[in-house]
């Protein structure tokens, strides 16, 4: 007979710290892992439908609309996180309601002067584009906005503790409505481009804006209950202002490369590099499900003034970080020839890419949750000048090397900057607020 274990002779059976993220943690990283799968097999099958011409095209489309949309948030989304946490533990829903009417209107009248100054741009004919272009710039710039509302959601759920409702949606969603449009195009016989492809996409965008706010609703009522907000808008304002700041220059961080080779690259390389990083990118998903499970815990253990448990937290997400990224570095690596294989013969050149970046992508990783760390206890400002600094130089960088040794230089600059950024970060949250945050060293403090 199977033996029945109760819940905390379950966590038993884990190591010490990996405790903090049985729950929701492993749920988000499964979720994660499956939403990685799920890009994988679109970005394939999508490469082998419209070509690598086609596929760079709606590559550099796909990066425009991630910058614009996360960008048009303002940096709101670490002030929800933050904010939401805090007001909760303290019982102050009022402030907690007025923080979201507040964010719902900066984030959500940015989104619309972005678009609408795009679109007066594109359109204008002061730029000599191709029609495609003015195309998918059009359709990113309409379906722009919705992107930004996302993301309020994502925060949301985040903010409440509740990461799954907010993440599950939008990483699975968008991908599998790619996946379930090229398959309609096969089967139909349709002809296919990167008009199409984005199509399919901004779709999936919208379905997951539905199914987001079908599960927040009951848990944002409950949280909240009945109650008159109350406002903070210019403390709140200048404390999302430098988080804008580094919203952008993460964004930047993410993409900045693949639109710097769009200057000086022919789009068959683009799509090679574009491959490449959504490979490399699953490394992204152990940081963003640790932060998922622990950055409102930050804010939550600063607010009871519990500093041991809150050092405790940082260690063991450090920890965590760097052993799941290692391992996962390791399988990509060794899989990127056969994995970049699949998109077709043209995009061998990128393995090499692959394990540049992973190898940078894991080296950050050992100086800790440094981001997390300074936006939840008070020190956004310190840590934009960090992201923003870092980022002029990888750019300065890019556009120096580039144009000389091409695919190979980004992939170079862009894992050095993620290092020098990460080991920055931990060094300003050692300085300013006294805690340590490369793996190994909270341990040794307490």
């Amino acid at each position: 007979m199977t033996q029945a274990y109760a819940p905390s002779q379950v966590m038993t059976r884990f190591p010490a710290f990996m405790r903090p993220f049985i729950g929701q943690g492993p749920m988000v990283i499964g979720v994660r892992i499956v939403a990685a799968g799920l890009a994988f097999v679109a970005q394939v099958l999508a490469s082998r439908l419209i070509g690598a011409e086609d596929f760079g095209r709606y590559a550099l489309a796909l990066v425009w609309l991630l910058i614009l949309g996360h960008f048009a948030t303002l940096g709101t989304n670490q002030l929800v996180c933050r904010y939401l946490s805090s007001y909760t533990v303290k019982g102050e829903t009022d402030r907690a309601l007025g923080l979201l009417y507040f964010v719902i209107t900066l984030s959500g009248g940015t989104s619309l002067l972005v678009a609408a100054t795009g679109l007066v741009a594109v359109h204008s004919g002061f730029f000599d584009l191709p029609d495609v272009t003015v195309t998918l710039a059009t359709m990113v710039l309409l379906f722009m906005p919705l992107l930004t509302l996302q993301d309020y959601l994502e925060a949301i759920s985040r903010g409440l503790d509740k990461p799954l409702r907010g993440i599950a949606p939008s990483y699975l969603t968008r991908h599998v409505a790619v996946i379930i449009g090229i398959a309609l195009v096969v089967v139909l016989g349709l002809d296919a481009n990167a008009v199409v492809l984005l199509s399919f996409t901004l779709t999936g965008l919208v379905v997951t804006l539905v199914l987001q706010a079908s599960l927040l609703h009951r848990s944002l009522r409950r949280a909240l209950g009945k109650t008159s907000p109350v406002y903070h808008r210019t403390s709140w304002f200048w404390t999302a202002l430098p988080m804008a700041g580094i919203d952008l220059t993460k964004l930047l961080f993410k993409n900045g490369d693949v639109l710097i080779l769009g200057l000086f690259v022919a789009p068959e390389l683009v799509a090679t590099y574009f491959a490449a990083t959504r490979i490399s990118q699953i490394l992204d998903y152990v940081p963003y499900s640790v932060t998922a499970t622990t950055a409102q815990k930050y804010a939550a253990h600063h607010a009871r003034g519990d500093r041991f448990r809150l050092q405790r937290l940082i260690a063991k997400a450090s920890l965590a970080n760097v052993v799941l990224s290692a391992i996962i570095a390791l399988a990509i690596g060794l899989a990127a020839p056969w994995l970049l294989s699949l998109f077709g013969p043209s995009y061998g050149e990128g393995a090499q890419i692959v394990v540049i970046l992973a190898c940078g992508l894991v080296a950050s990783a050992l100086f800790g949750p440094g981001e997390d760390v300074l936006n939840m206890l008070g020190q956004e400002r310190v840590c934009s000048f960090v992201h923003i600094v870092v980022l002029l130089v990888a750019l300065a960088l890019y556009l120096i090397f580039v144009p000389m040794f091409g695919i190979v230089a980004a992939a170079c600059i862009t894992s050095l900057a993620l290092v020098l950024r990460d080991m920055l970060l931990a060094f300003f949250a050692y300085r300013n607020l006294g805690l340590l945050l490369p793996v190994g060293f909270g341990f040794a403090s307490h």
